[in-house]
């Protein structure tokens, strides 16, 4: 009784969703929304696309090399996303030295035969003053005191390939995007994007510019995805090189509705990277690569790489992001074994 009740709901249920997408999309895109309401299959994971979001700043999962040459190694994956946050501990203050020292030590463990993009991010507790910006500018600012110096002191390292100008700047809980006057205006980001590109072209002419990825482009519809127009429409695609996103989250409709997320990016003109990806829960993160990279690289075919939300967490185990974590009945997530596994 209980399961004949239940098969009806959910042929109730999938109905309206197939009803629902069939009036979002066009008559050519209704065997895809049946696939979606069905669910979206289960794929074998394209190594070669994926990347890591290894910020490598927790000595308990070992060295910076140690754990760099563990995702080149062992799990076979050879680009990595790195933090250089700019904070108190970076610059004290507004007249201080930058103290590069953690990213030196980043930068120079990174392994032959890796590439790594460096996102630049965050701010420090001075700079909620307004009298410590240049112009009266938070932006140039950032720019001037941040983005200069790190290009100027790794433009020669070739293992870094690239840096991504800022991250998620919609998002309203960050209070470094309030004080960057960002989150309710992607033409401020596309001023910040510009200025550094600028900086980029003139100091470091061989590295990838790769836009800011707003919080997940298919959460949160339309409003994401609108922030994402914005930017594109202040020129966002001028000033860089590579077009930026997050996913998590199974709203799979988002991506092939008309006008949805896989229309947008086709239109862009530019290379797409999925910079985070990723599922809570050492049991949940394979199935959820599985659906969802392949899904993407079908519907989105100028996605070129995913990177992976993230090597490690000290989170528990059935909260964390991390394919590592200190759990020691659960230190591997079920991805980690897949993809371990896999390269031997």
């Amino acid at each position: 009784m209980l399961m004949r009740l239940s098969r009806k709901l959910l042929s109730v249920v999938v109905g309206g969703i197939i009803m629902v997408l069939t009036g979002c999309l066009g008559s050519s895109d209704v065997k895809d929304a049946v696939d979606v309401a069905k669910g979206v299959p289960r794929k074998t994971i394209d190594v070669s696309r994926l990347g890591m979001n290894a910020f490598v700043n927790d000595g308990r999962f070992g060295s910076i090399a140690d754990q760099f040459a563990e995702v080149k190694g062992t799990l076979g994956i050879d680009r990595v996303r790195v933090l250089m946050a700019w904070d108190d501990g970076v610059q004290s203050g507004p007249d201080a030295e930058i103290n590069f020292g953690f990213y030196d030590e980043v930068a120079s463990s990174i392994p032959g035969g890796m590439q790594a993009v460096v996102v630049l991010t965050h701010l420090p507790s001075w700079m909620s003053d307004s009298a410590n910006w240049i112009d009266g500018n938070p932006r140039k600012t950032f720019v001037e005191k941040f983005v200069k110096p790190v290009v100027r002191r790794y433009n020669k390292n070739n293992r870094i390939v690239g840096f991504q100008i800022w991250n998620e700047p919609n998002d309203v809980n960050n209070p470094d995007n309030l004080t960057m006057q960002l989150a309710a205006s992607p033409e401020n980001y596309v001023e910040l994007l510009a200025s550094a590109y600028s900086v980029m072209r003139d100091r470091s002419p061989g590295k990838l510019v790769v836009t800011a990825a707003t919080t997940a482009i298919n959460q949160n519809y339309p409003e994401t995805r609108d922030y994402n127009r914005g930017m594109r429409d202040a020129g966002a695609a001028q000033f860089a090189d590579v077009w930026a996103i997050h996913w998590y989250g199974r709203q799979y409709e988002n991506l092939i509705r008309k006008s949805g997320i896989a229309e947008f990016l086709g239109g862009l003109g530019l290379r797409v990277w999925v910079t985070e990806s990723g599922a809570q829960g050492v049991p949940e993160q394979l199935a959820f690569g599985e659906q969802t990279w392949p899904f993407l690289l079908e519907k989105a075919p100028n996605i070129e790489y995913i990177f992976v939300y993230q090597f490690t967490e000290s989170a528990s185990a059935d909260k964390t992001y991390g394919l590592r974590t200190l759990d020691k009945s659960k230190p591997y997530s079920d991805l980690y074994i897949s993809l371990r596994d896999r390269n031997r």
